[in-house]
């Protein structure tokens, strides 16, 4: 487990290095979203795709460990058994939404590379 929590963090640098296919190749601007802090509407910062998904592993990580801690304290006495099965859930339920978005990426990657140009 500890393996695949590592290898999420990976997966930023992963997406940070390969080559930008978007609507570039279309002679089209990336597509970057606009996302406004929760209270401060007069800011607006561009988020890339590579931040997006960085992030979304990153919380899944920290979720993942933070589930396999409270297990560990569930072992010792220190958690009720309800704090423990909530957490892993909570991560069971992070953990499938990333395996879901690595695979729409990778298909997405595939459905590229068998273009013709």
């Amino acid at each position: 487990m500890v393996g695949f929590i590592e290898g999420l963090g990976s997966v930023g640098s992963l997406m940070s290095s390969s080559r930008s296919v978007g609507t570039e190749a279309l002679g089209g601007a990336a597509e970057t979203r606009q996302y406004a802090p929760v209270g401060d509407t007069a800011q607006t910062q561009e988020a890339s795709f590579t931040e997006v998904m960085a992030d979304a592993m990153q919380q899944t990580a920290d979720t993942v460990k933070t589930a396999e801690a409270t297990s560990i304290s569930g072992i010792k006495g220190e958690v009720s058994a309800q704090k423990v099965v909530e957490a892993v859930m909570e991560a069971e339920i992070q953990l499938q939404s990333a395996i879901a978005i690595r695979d729409k990426v990778v298909s997405a990657y595939q459905e590229f590379s068998r273009m013709s140009i």
